[in-house]
């Protein structure tokens, strides 16, 4: 398993849908801050956007894809020169308290089972994506305040849309499963925002940067693979291709934290998840994160996460 893949699925991406439109006329929507991330996909037409303190608005086309995954104020609408939007027209969307909308003009937003109604000038397919904010990663604090993919720039282009197509059909179902394909496919959608964000602006640091690092970003592959607790500060350095100090100075100097801090992390975060999503044994869990005795992997969880692996257990049912 790649890093980026590892690291959602131990941050427990999930999500909810919306599919919004508005009407012939001058519209607009604000949506309010929200602490964790939001995204739209263009499905039909096109409209504008204007974020935080930027007075210049952004066209989106048929096909872009635009998040944020950290939340922010933003505000979609038909025209360049925007709407003012009266207070009274506070929405929340449905099934999700979290969020607000300021409204004005024919915009709707509702879950995606009704079909495509006449006159509408704009389509698209909004999410909201909730994580795991308790877990402290450099991933989380380095996450981009935004994301742009235009439908004619991305060398993923035909994976972005076939996950949003998915997302809009699934969204449709009641089926049994159809909340957590619809999770899953966030995790996707999100992963490939993040793949085509990294190709078309490059880091120079921070944690993006250790990724794309030719020796550095071999080590991070190794511990996000690694199944077995066998890796050493030691066998990284070899498979990186530096001396020691070379490769602690610059594991440190991209990542924030040190290589062993980064192992440990990583096993326990592997842990954790583990104990909460399987029904492995304790000394199962410990030894496949490189600990030898059930008491010192309940000491390392309890020091990490504030928690007993049966206390962390017993919360997930």
């Amino acid at each position: 398993m790649d890093f980026l893949s590892d690291m959602l699925k131990a941050t427990r991406w999930t999500a909810k849908t919306y599919l919004n439109s508005a009407g012939e006329g001058p519209w607009c929507a604000q949506i309010q801050y929200r602490p964790q991330g939001v995204f739209h996909a263009v499905l039909q037409g096109g409209c504008y956007l204007r974020q935080g303190g930027n007075p210049e608005p952004i066209a989106l086309e048929e096909g872009d894809i635009i998040a944020f995954p950290t939340g922010g104020d933003h505000k979609l609408s038909g025209s360049a020169e925007g709407l003012k939007l009266p207070s009274e027209n506070v929405i929340r969307l449905p099934d999700d308290d979290e969020v607000m909308v300021v409204k004005r003009g024919t915009v709707s937003f509702s879950q995606p089972e009704r079909v495509k109604e006449p006159h509408e000038a704009a389509r698209w397919l909004s999410g909201t994506m909730s994580y795991d904010t308790s877990i402290h990663h450099p991933l989380l604090k380095n996450l981009p305040c935004f994301i742009h993919v235009r439908k004619a720039s991305a060398e993923s282009r035909q994976v972005l849309e076939g996950v949003v197509n998915l997302m809009v059909e699934t969204s449709k179902s009641d089926t049994a499963g159809s909340a957590l394909t619809i999770d899953r496919l966030t995790e996707v959608l999100f992963l490939q925002l993040l793949r085509s964000h990294l190709q078309e602006s490059p880091q120079e640091e921070g944690y993006f940067a250790a990724l794309l690092d030719p020796h550095i970003g071999i080590a991070l592959n190794l511990v996000h693979a690694e199944d077995d607790g066998s890796l050493t500060v030691e066998s990284l350095c070899e498979a990186a291709g530096m001396s020691r100090t070379r490769f602690n100075a610059r594991f440190t100097e991209l990542v924030g934290e040190t290589p062993k801090a980064y192992l440990t992390h990583t096993r326990l975060l592997r842990a954790k998840t583990m104990l909460q999503h399987s029904y492995d044994s304790v000394i199962t869990v410990a030894e496949a994160t490189g600990y030898s005795s059930e008491s010192s992997f309940s000491k390392a969880i309890k020091k990490h996460f504030g928690r007993t692996p049966g206390e962390l257990r017993r919360a997930a049912s």
